[in-house]
């Protein structure tokens, strides 16, 4: 099973935030996976209000997530040791998703199949700050219904709208879906990004895509050409 770092406030209300952490285990866990968060574990013997254990506390965290294949950010209140957590994560190239709603279990990036679903770890940096006008897209996870959270249902086409623009006033954006040739719009929130080209080559490895015109296998070069060498 995979293991997934679940990152959550402690500080202020420690008592509901241990049982909010709790509760966030148990659901995941409830989803096929294995949870760990930190402050459910060394609680029970660092005292998180005392500043040196607290610092052995967040290390033997960070420790831990250097084993997990995930991490999972429950909400949107970042605290200060999320954030150490979330940019340890960044460094190590572990793939970070905000949970908005971890109250939800539908809210939990699950996929359907065993590859880890794609987000803004998968995308050219700052590319939703770019133009999508003939890019491939990385979908949010959370705008596609449970049952159809895959990586291959992640990536779309854009073909037009006024949402390719980042300036726009509009934010439709118009998609082609290169697994399945669907033909769809969505707002530009809905998107993380561009896809990275390693990224890509890796999920038309992973999928049989039946819808792969010319069009798309053009807009390959111009991905690459965004990555700065």
């Amino acid at each position: 099973m995979k293991l997934v770092y679940i990152a959550s406030p402690l500080r202020g209300n420690y008592e509901d935030n241990i049982r909010k952490a709790s509760e966030y285990c148990e659901k995941a866990c409830s989803l096929g996976i294995i949870a760990f968060a930190p402050h459910l574990y060394f609680t029970q013997f660092y005292n998180d209000t005392i500043p040196e254990e607290r610092e052995k506390g967040l290390k033997m965290g960070l420790a831990m997530l250097e084993k997990c294949e995930e991490l999972w950010v429950m909400g949107t209140h970042i605290s200060e040791g999320m954030q150490g957590e979330i940019a340890y994560a960044k460094e190590l190239g572990i793939p970070i998703f905000i949970v908005e709603q971890p109250q939800d279990m539908e809210c939990y990036p699950i996929s359907t199949d065993h590859n880890i679903l794609l987000g803004n770890h998968s995308c050219i940096v700052d590319s939703s700050k770019q133009d999508y006008t003939d890019r491939l897209l990385v979908m949010n996870y959370d705008t596609l219904k449970p049952e159809y959270r895959s990586r291959s249902n992640q990536i779309w086409l854009a073909t037009g709208g006024f949402g390719c623009s980042p300036t726009a006033r509009g934010r439709k954006v118009f998609v082609t879906s290169v697994y399945d040739g669907e033909q769809a719009n969505f707002y530009r929130q809905d998107f993380a990004g561009i896809i990275r080209p390693e990224i890509w080559k890796e999920v038309q490895q992973q999928y049989d895509f039946i819808y792969l015109k010319e069009e798309v296998h053009r807009t390959t070069p111009t991905i690459q050409e965004g990555i700065e060498p």
